[in-house]
């Protein structure tokens, strides 16, 4: 978990619940990316590792865990040692994907791993960070035989069904928008998320202010696991 240096004023504090600052793409400019992201009222920051090869700047960052396209014979070893080293760490990116990015690795084999990691984070009572792709059927599925789970599951840039998130939601999992809206026209994206934002307001019968306010602290229960860096700094919600 990284935290941000002290922030300037601003009416609403957010919390990143998924990035890759150890990105070699962006890694040299990370402190400069946090300052304006810090200035703009991101407090937090969850970075998720995406293999074993990253987890060592993961972890310079103190931070979140991962997901494992590349792994060694023995990775499952390597991550239980990992997490006794590191008990800041949680558990993610982890996940299943059926799409671009899937088809280089069997979806069979995605599936023996992601239980396997579903499994050591309920056991190490770790929140997990879980990427989907066009396989939410499959994940709400393996979520049910495996779960509940009591400490979390973030939903990463969730776009399956509103019919499932009732599902999902008594299992432990917590749902985030990513930047993946950004790709889009910013009048559409800034569209959807206003409608998104209005409508949840609406159910809770709260302001839009006092729901950013409530998904901030959300995302600080969630990462406030024991050992974590916010362990000692959460609010009460």
């Amino acid at each position: 978990m990284a935290q941000a240096p002290a922030r300037a004023a601003s009416a609403v504090r957010l919390f990143d619940a998924h990035c890759h600052l150890q990105d070699p793409r962006v890694l040299a400019v990370a402190p400069s990316l946090i300052r304006a992201a810090n200035a703009a009222g991101v407090a937090r920051f969850a970075v998720n590792g995406t293999s074993e090869k990253d987890w060592h700047l993961v972890k310079q960052m103190a931070e979140e865990y991962p997901w494992v396209p590349e792994r060694s014979p023995d990775w499952m070893d390597s991550l239980r040692r990992f997490f006794v080293e590191t008990p800041e760490a949680a558990v993610g990116e982890i996940g299943l994907d059926k799409g671009s990015h899937g088809k280089t690795i069997d979806f069979g084999e995605q599936v023996e791993v992601f239980q396997r990691q579903l499994e050591l984070a309920k056991e190490l009572n770790k929140p997990v960070s879980v990427h989907c792709v066009r396989a939410f059927g499959d994940l709400l599925d393996i979520l049910k035989r495996i779960g509940p789970f009591p400490a979390g599951v973030l939903l990463h840039s969730y776009l399956g069904s509103a019919e499932m998130v009732s599902s999902l939601a008594n299992l432990g999992c917590y749902f985030s928008l990513s930047g993946f809206l950004t790709g889009m026209k910013s009048t559409k994206a800034k569209q959807m998320l206003k409608s998104v934002m209005k409508y949840v307001a609406s159910l809770l019968e709260i302001s839009e202010i006092e729901l950013a306010e409530v998904t901030y602290k959300n995302a600080t229960k969630l990462f406030s696991y024991h050992g974590s860096k916010v362990h000692n700094e959460v609010e009460a919600v």
